[in-house]
């Protein structure tokens, strides 16, 4: 018997804004009991937006001023999914998701920011620059900074706004661009004065700080239009630009008019004050994408998003347990640092102000201290209690939830399934002249998206066919669920099955039944059936002395996934881990098939010398490793502290049978790992190209076969 949690509420954080970070770093303090925290974000990585022009005017490193949302996610607990939300459905209580199939949730909480309001005109691209999304300005600022330090003629740059982005962002690149002598700066705003929503006395501050580093200051013009060379002013003015920073007035996201929420005047979300919708009582909003129907006026400021972090927290809390609810009341009077870029800052307190060092000392303490908060997190982790389920046929899922998932995915057709989903067992139609080839892969859950679970695991369950030269045509699916209400039980395996079935249905497999259960994890395997013509099946008793051998993907997956639970993971190499294992091996495979390759192999559990050793063993031949063995971005840094897979020790029992100094590359076990090859070393060249230029940009010769003298089959180190 196993002992499981029942997960009675699904709550859904849609943005990684600041309030919604907040509620995923408490969430690692004390998760609410029976309940899963989900957060949708579009990127693994969030910059804290009060550090940006800091960055950008040389004050802070990059990893300084970033949240890795993807570690901070795996040490709290916190399911992520990285996915472009386009609609909310309130009735259905669903996120419909770019590229993939909608979400559900219990409650959910927004807190996705804003967009500046851009006129449109005919100016070309790469001379304009809008501030949103924040996630890449860092990244689309690069290219503008490296004209302008280059150009030899005059290159005016113009910021479009009067808030406190234009003032920041303006001095940031006035900073970083101080040794261009021929950049000049203005900013344009169509406000009578500087930050009008404030006191006065901080407008005067801001001018005069401008002014003195060189930036012009025109107030009562906004920009209405413009083309090639120049910006068309409201006035009638047209001045020359090289460069137009947008720093406007916030303006909606698309999806909140997509999702038909009950707007302000100007577009966002209108919520009471306990943060609530005015649309849907299970639906919070936060930050710039919300508007406060008792202070419509608020500033669209990070300091009440920060403040609105604990009063989400609770509510969210409050709404499954029952009690009464908070209120959240944005502070009058709030401290105001306006970084300067010269290591200075503009300070306002109500309608105190000042500049000086001292300001911009004491902003740069406020706002380490913060990033702080989310740094240290890396290093916490939880674990979930569990109690007691039946097993058997008595933790099957409801037959009910399997019909329904079965009819939303709507399976196609396939003319060799004779009875599929629905029926006790699948029958398959063999075509003439074929061989059947089956295989069975079975994963537990390594990775928080269902969806894109669903995609590994097919992908690699495929794998084992084509490494064989077969075409599989069927596959059988096993899941087993976390106990939960039903409707998150359906959630989840409409999640995991479409996601198997996009990679099914993109290479003509038909998914023809399967099984369901209950289990303290998800779990999620695949007995896929192909055919094949018997004389050109791929062997691993093909090798012969003289071949080159080729690797199609990089290794490194396993010590990788196992420092991604850890949270010693960062979002830059657990991206390259998720682009190699959802990478198919059907063109590479038949791209060996074009050469008459015969023997082949995919690198998977035992790891690369493990089944190069079971490839040497049939043939009774031997191998020299090269010593470029490719490898995944992050796994030298994750093993030097000591992270393994769990697999590690047991595959590394083979180095008896290696001469030289192997590596632990040679012994990491792969999920979905690439194809191993032995080829006519007159083609290896030929087909490495072909492998890059099919999309395995990590295609590499890593070795050579030769004639068998010892049991120490791999000798490593060669050329």
């Amino acid at each position: 018997m196993q002992t499981t949690t029942k997960i009675e509420h699904d709550i859904v954080l849609l943005g990684a804004g600041n309030a919604n970070l907040q509620v995923v770093m408490w969430w690692g303090m004390e998760p609410i009991p029976a309940t899963r925290l989900t957060l949708i974000n579009e990127t693994p990585v969030m910059p804290y937006s009060g550090m940006i022009p800091g960055a950008i005017a040389g004050h802070y490193e990059r990893r300084e001023i970033e949240i890795d949302v993807q570690r901070l996610c795996a040490v709290t607990g916190v399911r992520l999914i990285l996915a472009t939300a386009t609609r909310i459905d309130t009735a259905q209580k669903q996120i419909h998701l770019k590229n993939r199939v909608p979400i559900s949730y219990s409650l959910l909480s927004i807190n996705i920011g804003s967009q500046p309001i851009t006129p449109s005109f005919s100016g070309p691209p790469e001379k304009q620059l809008s501030l949103k999304p924040l996630h890449t300005l860092l990244d689309r600022i690069a290219a503008p900074i490296e004209r302008a330090s280059e150009s030899s003629g005059p290159f005016p740059i113009v910021i479009v706004g009067g808030g406190a982005s234009a003032f920041e962002i303006g001095l940031a690149l006035r900073r970083r661009l101080a040794d261009s002598t021929n950049v000049t700066f203005r900013l344009i705003t169509r406000g009578e004065r500087l930050l009008s929503g404030g006191p006065a006395s901080v407008s005067r501050a801001c001018t005069r700080a401008l002014t003195q580093l060189d930036v012009d200051v025109q107030t009562g013009a906004g920009v209405c239009g413009g083309d090639r060379e120049t910006l068309e002013l409201q006035n009638g003015e047209r001045i020359p630009y090289e460069l137009c920073v947008w720093a406007t007035a916030a303006a909606p996201l698309g999806i909140i008019e997509a999702s038909e929420f009950e707007v302000d005047d100007r577009g966002f979300i209108r919520v009471h004050d306990n943060l609530i919708t005015v649309t849907d009582n299970a639906v919070f909003a936060a930050g710039d994408s919300a508007s406060l129907a008792s202070k419509p006026n608020l500033p669209k400021a990070g300091v009440f998003s920060v403040r609105s972090g604990p009063v989400l927290w609770q509510n969210l809390q409050a709404k499954i347990s029952g009690e009464p609810l908070e209120l959240y009341r944005p502070q009058s009077l709030y401290l105001f640092l306006l970084n300067c870029g010269n290591g200075s800052a503009v300070m306002s307190y109500g309608s105190l102000a000042g500049r000086g060092g001292w300001a911009f000392k004491w902003k740069d303490f406020i706002d380490r201290g913060w990033m702080r908060k989310f740094h240290d997190t890396y290093s916490c982790g939880m674990q979930e209690a569990t109690e007691m389920r039946c097993g058997g046929c008595g933790a099957k899922v409801g037959r009910e939830i399997l019909q329904r998932v079965l009819k939303r995915l709507e399976i196609p057709q396939h003319p060799d399934v004779v009875i599929g989903a629905g029926d006790d067992a699948a029958v398959v139609r063999l075509p003439d002249g074929k061989v059947q080839v089956q295989t069975v892969d079975f994963f537990r859950v390594f990775i928080d998206d269902p969806y894109l679970f669903g995609r590994i695991a097919a992908t690699n369950a495929l794998s084992d066919v084509y490494a064989m030269n077969a075409e599989p045509s069927t596959a059988l699916a096993v899941i087993n669920l976390p106990y939960a209400e039903s409707a998150i039980v359906e959630s989840d395996l409409y999640q995991t099955l479409a996601g198997a079935l996009a990679v099914f249905t993109a290479g003509g497999i038909a998914l023809a039944g399967g099984h369901t259960a209950e289990a303290e994890e998800l779990q999620l395997g695949f007995c896929v059936t192909g055919h094949a013509a018997e004389e050109a099946l791929f062997r691993k008793d093909g090798l012969r002395a003289g071949d080159t051998l080729i690797l199609t993907k990089a290794l490194g997956t396993g010590a990788l996934l196992r420092a991604a639970m850890m949270g010693r993971c960062t979002a830059e190499w657990s991206d390259a881990v998720v682009e190699t294992m959802i990478r198919s091996n059907a063109l590479g495979a038949e791209i060996f098939a074009r050469h008459d390759v015969r023997a082949v192999t995919d690198v998977t559990g035992f790891g690369l010398a493990g089944h190069l050793l079971e490839m040497l063993d049939a043939a009774q031949l031997n191998a020299r490793l090269t010593a470029e063995i490719p490898t995944l971005p992050g796994f030298a840094a994750v093993t030097a502290e000591g992270i393994y897979s769990t697999l590690h020790p047991a595959n590394a029992e083979f180095a008896n049978r290696l001469t030289g100094d192997p590596p632990d590359i040679l012994f990491d076990p792969q999920t979905s790992g690439g194809l191993l090859a032995g080829v006519a070393t007159t083609a290896a060249e030929d087909i490495v190209s072909e492998l890059r230029t099919a999309g395995f940009a990590d295609a590499a010769i890593v070795g050579n076969v030769t004639k068998h003298k010892t049991d120490q089959a791999i000798s490593f180190g060669g050329n």
